[in-house]
């Protein structure tokens, strides 16, 4: 019994070994902090450089008076390589008016699309739409009849490493979409779609 006890005793305070346990222990944690800190890093520059690419683009598009199918859909291309993604992002172009009919008067402040059209969203945006971001306070003060172009970008963000934890918090980087929008003023003060470049006449500058 006493050779029994003995024995426990010494294998209790045996040491040897330990470093090598506890590295066994410790690398899978380190090795996951490490390259959490690698793909949290690149999350939020990619979230950084899709807000600048989305100010590119409305710079862009504020530079011109008239565009075309064309031009639009170089214009994702563009984005593309700004936001330096393997697949194209998409964007949605919006060109809207003011109309005060009582410079007194807020209540009969009424914005409308000129046109809208759009590269892989899902439609284009609507007089009701625009209501709602009027409603929303997020529309600005425009002068009668003048022109005001909403760009709104969509990037898929495609995590370089899967970084989830399991049941204790899902961490799914992958399903992450990063969405801007910027309202710019063209310089000229219009900016019109032509539909059929090459014709005169036709050029939407005006709501239906």
């Amino acid at each position: 019994m006493n050779k029994l006890s003995t024995l426990i005793k010494s294998f209790r305070d045996d040491e040897s070994g330990l470093m090598s346990v506890e590295f066994v222990l410790v690398t899978p944690i380190l090795v996951w902090v490490f390259i959490s800190g690698i793909v949290y890093f690149d999350v939020f520059g990619v979230e950084t450089n899709t807000v600048r690419s989305t100010i590119t683009l409305a710079e862009i598009f504020s530079r011109e008076d008239t565009v075309n199918s064309t031009f639009l859909t170089n214009a994702r291309e563009v984005l593309r390589e700004l936001t330096y993604e393997e697949t194209n992002p998409d964007y949605r172009i919006t060109v809207f008016t003011f109309f005060g009919f009582d410079p007194t008067l807020t209540s009969d402040d009424v914005y409308r699309v000129v046109w809208s059209d759009h590269r892989g969203w899902e439609g284009d945006l609507t007089n009701s739409d625009l209501d709602d971001l009027q409603t929303a306070g997020r529309l600005p003060i425009m002068a009668e009849a003048d022109h005001n172009v909403l760009i709104e970008t969509r990037v898929d963000y495609d995590a370089p490493f899967n970084i989830g934890i399991g049941p204790f918090q899902p961490v799914d980087l992958d399903s992450l979409v990063f969405t801007n929008d910027m309202l710019i003023r063209p310089r000229s003060g219009r900016l019109c779609f032509d539909p059929t470049p090459g014709a005169d006449g036709d050029e939407i500058c005006d709501p239906p």
